[in-house]
């Protein structure tokens, strides 16, 4: 699955969860509300299961996950094999 295909499918996630308004790639996921301590355990195991990727409490962090274009370059190095 190439990048672009996995920011698509994350900002999907987002989208069916209702907190797709506004949402662009860059947005700052925290300072704009779009994530709290529940919905980030959520999005851990939507990207575990859809992208079939173990994710290491190392990279369960805030830089990581502060915007669709950051989660998804995690994404990208555990299914391009670089953990």
């Amino acid at each position: 699955m190439c990048y672009m295909d996995t920011r698509e499918k994350i900002i999907e996630f987002f989208k069916s969860r209702g907190k797709g308004d506004g949402l662009t790639y860059d947005t700052d996921l925290f300072k704009g509300g779009y994530v709290n301590s529940l919905f980030a355990l959520e999005m851990v195991v939507f990207l575990e299961e859809t992208f079939k990727i173990k994710l290491k409490n190392k990279d369960i962090n805030e830089k990581n996950f502060r915007t669709i274009d950051s989660i998804a370059s995690v994404v990208e190095k555990y299914t391009q094999g670089d953990r």
